[in-house]
């Protein structure tokens, strides 16, 4: 539940997305994320993107993006209420990126623009801590 990751965040109207933590076990990568919400206004969420892009884009370039579907999700996201906070994990197959590319997480209001995006870099994904002592519920 510690907060391992301190550099990569967003805030914007009143809504602070976090990445926590990035964990690997057994070939999967978990991201730990946190959303905040400050305002007095529920946060709908419409649906979470992972793509990984090019860092920079030059003029005239083809735009180079290779979207990813996490595997499981810890808890369905719908709603953050006002002056709430809440946590989910994303588990994705593990990847490794080039460094001139970066993994992009958006997350999108539904009927709003509040939308949170958070770039995670290789050197991120790389120094991801590893879970050796894992309780797993396997129904």
């Amino acid at each position: 539940n510690k907060r391992v990751i301190k550099h990569i965040g967003s805030k914007s109207y009143g809504i602070q997305f976090l990445l926590k933590g990035i964990y690997v076990q057994g070939g999967k990568f978990y991201l730990h994320t946190e959303l905040s919400n400050k305002s007095n206004v529920p946060f709908h969420i419409d649906f979470v993107n992972f793509k990984v892009v090019d860092k920079k884009v030059a003029k005239r370039t083809v735009v180079q993006e290779k979207a990813m579907t996490p595997l499981r999700i810890y808890k369905p996201l719908d709603e953050i209420g006002g002056n709430t906070t809440d946590q989910n994990v994303f588990l994705l197959d593990q990847f490794t990126i080039t460094d001139d590319k970066v993994l992009i997480i958006e997350i999108f209001e539904k009927n709003g623009g509040r939308h949170q995006v958070l770039q995670v870099e290789n050197s991120d994904l790389v120094h991801a801590k590893l879970i050796n002592d894992m309780h797993l519920k396997i129904n």
